[in-house]
């Protein structure tokens, strides 16, 4: 009998190790703070519902302020103060009550509650707020709302995956996230509707993961035909951030050109720092050239800029800002634009001429054959332009939101596009 006891007793224990160990334990919703802004000396507080002003260490209470009413939160000679009274604290926080309160910041409403810190340079403002309520904001600002529902699912679930793996990324700054597209563009409960909402709530949890973490998933706007690889723009191998094909051939962006006159290049060049006098040539090779100066799937590496007083070597990036261009896949040509209309003379004895439009090519300069042919002269000829030819829209890794909108409409779900973009990773329920 005794033997029985023990028999069942260790197979109960068996049992409840078995079950234990096949079922995972899920993490707390976490709650994320964004950094609204910095460095500032005043701001103005309201609420559409009763709100209270407190130390959110000790809980002291140092106001409360009926729906509507208007604060004046200032920093002067290193203290806070509301309507000009002192305030014994380092950092304010601002809620308004209930479900539905919301705190607004210089006339811009806000979930959750805002926290403002004495900094050396001016008050920092935070919104402190649950993660779902942030992607509230973050999804609509970041891919319209009249695009499909599985592509907004996937937006969805792409966002709170960076959101998670960029909490404490401000931390210096007191927050972990900012409001902009350096981390994600976060507008506020102003911008929330009920189809971006519906695409959060539908992925509640739902998180991108590779190696048991929620990855860095960056995503852009187009890539142009192919994403890249992570390290050939930022420098860093991410094995879940590989170069694919893409679907973004409907986007706006796909394919852009731009031209400038040598004249002004070399302004652009001065104000961020680059003088190097009167363009001369400029040193970059073609798509699909397989040379070192860019990446396999085309993004520009490094470009060299000669004048009449310097050389300067830019990397695609450092381009892109100067030149304020879409992405960093860009091809560079100097071209003379052909005459639109010539002058024929109908009388020779009368004099008589008449102006016809023609359609002539313009003249493309050729490079010139020295080392790989990769430099472009100037010739200083009339209406001379170097002429930038692209592709895609932003740093082109990861996630192609127009590339997701054209597979939700050849029927993928929301899970099918994001595995298309993200390589060796798995969807798992984060909370």
């Amino acid at each position: 009998m005794k033997c029985l006891k023990m028999i069942v007793r260790f197979l109960l224990i068996t049992i409840a190790v078995s079950i234990s160990s096949s079922t995972s334990v899920l993490a707390a919703e976490a709650n994320i703070r964004v950094g609204l802004w910095t460095g500032q000396s005043s701001i103005m507080i309201s609420a559409n519902k009763v709100f209270s002003v407190k130390d959110p260490g000790t809980n002291d209470i140092f106001g409360k302020y009926n729906a509507g009413e208007k604060i004046l939160v200032t920093q002067k000679n290193g203290r806070l103060y509301i309507n000009n009274l002192p305030a014994k604290s380092m950092v304010l926080s601002v809620q308004a009550e209930g479900e539905d309160g919301r705190t607004e910041v210089n006339k811009k409403a806000y979930r959750g509650r805002i926290l403002i810190k004495k900094a050396a340079e001016g008050m920092t403002v935070v919104n402190d707020l649950p993660l779902e309520q942030y992607l509230y904001s973050v999804v609509p600002e970041e891919m319209p709302s009249t695009w499909p529902a599985e592509a907004l699912k996937a937006q969805a679930v792409a966002a709170r995956s960076y959101a998670l793996y960029s909490l404490n990324r401000h931390e210096n700054e007191g927050f972990d996230v900012c409001a902009l597209a350096h981390c994600q563009v976060y507008g506020g409960s102003n911008v929330e509707n009920d189809i971006a909402k519906k695409a959060v709530d539908d992925t509640r949890g739902q998180v991108l993961v590779y190696a048991h973490k929620p990855i860095f998933a960056a995503f852009h706007a187009s890539s142009g035909g192919n994403t890249e690889n992570s390290e050939d723009i930022w420098g860093t191998y991410i094995p879940y951030l590989r170069s694919v094909k893409d679907y973004d051939q409907k986007s706006p962006a796909y394919h852009w050109t731009l031209q400038i006159s040598p004249t002004d290049l070399s302004e652009k060049l001065r104000q961020y720092g680059y003088d190097i006098g009167n363009l001369q040539t400029v040193t970059l090779s073609g798509f699909g050239s397989g040379q070192s100066d860019r990446s396999e799937n085309g993004a520009v590496k490094t470009v060299i800029f000669s004048g009449d007083k310097s050389i300067v070597k830019l990397t695609g990036s450092e381009v892109r800002r100067v030149m304020g261009l879409k992405s960093t896949k860009f091809a560079i040509d100097v071209i003379i634009p052909s005459p639109k209309k010539i002058n024929v003379t109908i009388d020779q004895y009368s004099g008589y001429s008449k102006d016809i439009d023609v359609d002539l090519p313009d003249y493309k300069v050729p490079k010139m054959m020295t080392g790989a042919g990769n430099i472009h002269p100037i010739t200083n000829r009339s209406g001379e332009v170097v002429e930038i030819e692209g592709y895609g829209s932003g740093h082109r890794v990861g996630m192609s939101q127009w590339g997701a909108k054209a597979l939700s409409e050849q029927g993928y779900d929301y899970q099918a596009i994001l595995y298309a973009y993200y390589s060796d990773v798995s969807i798992e329920d984060w909370y």
